[in-house]
C-alpha cells in the first residue's frame, strides 16, 4: 500500500507541474499511468475499493495542496482566520477537490477487477468522474497541454473532456503497455501521443491565416493594480478613477479603438436605466478620454437616490444617482460621445461571496442578504463596430458557460477580472492558463483586462499575444482578430463524456460483480 500512495502522490505532483507557472506538459502526461501502476500495483491485481479511495484521495490532495495553497492565506486576510483556523478551512476545501479523482480511482479500479483493460478504465473514470463534479475552482489537468500548443488544438473538437481523456491515454497506455505487453495499450498510447499534435500542425496555420484575412480591432487594457482594501475605499474612488481616465487617454492617443476596464474598477454605482455618461467629475469621458470604452461596474436597480462623492479630505465633490434594490456585476460599454450602448452582466455568481445559494427557493435564506443578481441569456455588446462576448470574474473558466454564450456568435471575447483576492500567489496565471482554453475551443481572441493582473490578449490559436505580470500596474494595446465560424465543440458540446460512461455502463452490465471493500 505504501507504494501505491507513492505513486498516487507522485501521479498528483505530475498533475501540479504541468499547471501555471511550471507548464510542464510533457510531465504530466505521464501522471495518469502512474495513478494506473497505484491502482494495479502486482500486474493483474487490481487493489479493492477500499485501497482505491484512498489512493484517489491522495492523488487529489497532493494536486490541489500544490494548486491551491492560496486558499490559506485568503482566509487569513479576508476572512479573519487565524492560521491554524484557515489552515483546517483550507484542508477540507482541498478535500472536497479530491472527491473527483477518488470517485475515479474507486470507479476503474472496481471495473478494473471485472476484467477491464487499465488504459481504457483509468481514462474513463477520470474523465467522467471530472466531467459531472463541481469544483471551486474549476480546471483539469488537460490544461496542462497548452505547454505544447500543437497538442491542445483538439479542444476545439471536444473541450477540456477530450484533452483529458487523451492525456491519460497517453499515461496509461504506456504504462499498460509495458507491464502487460498489450499490443492495444500500445497502439492507444501512440496514437493520443502522435495524433493530437499532427493535427493541432494542420490547424495552427489555417487559424493563423483566418487571423489575419479577418477585420480586427485595436483594443486598450487598463490594468491599475488597486489594492483590495484601497479599491473598498470610498475615499480614494475618486482618485482611482482619475488615474484610470489619465491611462485610458494616453491608449487612445497611441491608437485605441476600444479601452477596456477591470471588473468593478468604476467605484460608483449606476443605474441599469442609464443612458448617458455622467457628467462632471464622475463622468468616464472626461480629462482627454473620448471612447468608446467598456468598463467593470456594479449596475443597479430600484428606487433612485441622492448621493455624493467626497474626497480624501471628506469634502463633497460630486452628486450623483445610484438605486437601492437589486444589484449586478456588470460591463457598462459607453460609445464615443458618452452614449451608453450596452450592458453585460455576470451570470454564473461566486456561491456566497456574490450571492446566497437557494435563496430564491428556500424562505428562511431569505433573511439572509440576497446578494447580486444573475444575468440571463447572451452577454454581448456591440461597440467599437464589433460584436463583444463579455465574461466576467471567472466566467472565462467555465468552458460550458463560454460554449453557450458563443451561441450568441461574438467576434472576440472580453474578460473583466479582479483578482486581487487571491495575492501575488500563482492563482492569477492559472486562471489565465485555463481562459486561454476558451479561446482554442471557441476559435475567438480572447482580451482579459484583470484590476492586479494576469492581463492580455490570448489569440484564437491559444498563444499568447501580450501577457502581464501579476500585481503590476500596466497598460497595452492589442490587434485583436474579429472572427466568425463555429466550432465542433461549440456545436456539439461534451461528446467524449457520454461515449465513455456510456463504454463503462455497457461494461458494468456485462460483467456484474459487486465491488470488494475487503
Amino acid at each position: 500500500m505504501r507504494r501505491s500512495l507513492a505513486l498516487a502522490a507522485l501521479s498528483g505532483g505530475l498533475i501540479a507541474v504541468g499547471g501555471a507557472p511550471l507548464e510542464h506538459s510533457f510531465l504530466t502526461l505521464l501522471a495518469p499511468g502512474a495513478l494506473l501502476w497505484a491502482l494495479e500495483p502486482t500486474p493483474g491485481r487490481p487493489v479493492d475499493a477500499r485501497r482505491a479511495v484512498w489512493i484517489g484521495l491522495t492523488m487529489g490532495m497532493v494536486v490541489n495542496f500544490a494548486v491551491e495553497y492560496w486558499i490559506v492565506g485568503l482566509l487569513m486576510d479576508f476572512g479573519g482566520f487565524v492560521a491554524p483556523v484557515a489552515t483546517v478551512i483550507g484542508a477540507l476545501m482541498w478535500f472536497g477537490e479530491s472527491l473527483p479523482y477518488a470517485a475515479g480511482a474507486i470507479f476503474a479500479a472496481g471495473w478494473m477487477r471485472r476484467g477491464a483493460p487499465g488504459w481504457i478504465a483509468v481514462p474513463a473514470a477520470l474523465t467522467v468522474a471530472a466531467s459531472i463534479s463541481p469544483a471551486l475552482f474549476p480546471w483539469r489537468y488537460g490544461v496542462s497541454q497548452l505547454g505544447w500548443l500543437p497538442y491542445a488544438q483538439v479542444a476545439e473538437l471536444g473541450g477540456p473532456a477530450l484533452l483529458d481523456a487523451l492525456v491519460a491515454f497517453v499515461g496509461c497506455g504506456l504504462v499498460d503497455a509495458l507491464r502487460h505487453r498489450r499490443r492495444a495499450a500500445a497502439a492507444a498510447f501512440a496514437l493520443a501521443l502522435a495524433a493530437p499534435p499532427v493535427y493541432g500542425v494542420v490547424r495552427l496555420p489555417q487559424v493563423t491565416a483566418a487571423r489575419r484575412a479577418a477585420p480586427s480591432l485595436v483594443v486598450g487594457v487598463v490594468q491599475p493594480n488597486v489594492a483590495i482594501f484601497d479599491k473598498h475605499d470610498r475615499l480614494q474612488w475618486l482618485d482611482q478613477l482619475v488615474d484610470q481616465r489619465a491611462t485610458t487617454a494616453a491608449l487612445e492617443a497611441r491608437g485605441a479603438e476600444l479601452v477596456v476596464w477591470p471588473e468593478t474598477a468604476y467605484r460608483f454605482p449606476v443605474l441599469r436605466t442609464v443612458r448617458e455618461d455622467r457628467a462632471g467629475p464622475l463622468g468616464l469621458l472626461r480629462d482627454g478620454v473620448h471612447g468608446p470604452l467598456l468598463v467593470g461596474v456594479v449596475s443597479t436597480a430600484g428606487e433612485a437616490i441622492d448621493a455624493a462623492a467626497t474626497d480624501r479630505q471628506g469634502r463633497r465633490v460630486a452628486a450623483y444617482r445610484m438605486a437601492l434594490g437589486e444589484r449586478y456585476n456588470s460591463a457598462l460599454a459607453v460609445a464615443r460621445g458618452g452614449a451608453v450602448v450596452g450592458l453585460a452582466d455576470k451570470v454564473e455568481l461566486l456561491a456566497f461571496g456574490e450571492h446566497t445559494p437557494f435563496w430564491e427557493q428556500i424562505p428562511w435564506l431569505q433573511s439572509l442578504p440576497r446578494g447580486m443578481v444573475p444575468g440571463e441569456g447572451p452577454q454581448t455588446v456591440e461597440v467599437a463596430g464589433a460584436r463583444i462576448g463579455v465574461l466576467v470574474c471567472y466566467e472565462d473558466l467555465l468552458a460550458e458557460h463560454v460554449r453557450a454564450q458563443a451561441w450568441a456568435a461574438p467576434e472576440l471575447w472580453v474578460n473583466l477580472t479582479n483578482n486581487t483576492w487571491f495575492g501575488d500567489t500563482t492563482a492569477p496565471y492559472l486562471h489565465h492558463m485555463n481562459a486561454r482554453m476558451r479561446a482554442i475551443e471557441t476559435r475567438r481572441d480572447l482580451v482579459r483586462a484583470v484590476n492586479s493582473g494576469v492581463s492580455g490578449h490570448t489569440l484564437a490559436t491559444g498563444a499568447d499575444g501580450i501577457r502581464t505580470g501579476s500585481f503590476v500596474r500596466a497598460a497595452f494595446l492589442a490587434r485583436v482578430a474579429r472572427l466568425e465560424g463555429t466550432t465542433p465543440y461549440v456545436r456539439f458540446g461534451d461528446w467524449v463524456t457520454p461515449i465513455l460512461a456510456a463504454w463503462m455502463f455497457a461494461f458494468l452490465l456485462a460483467r456484474r460483480r459487486p465491488l470488494s471493500w475487503n
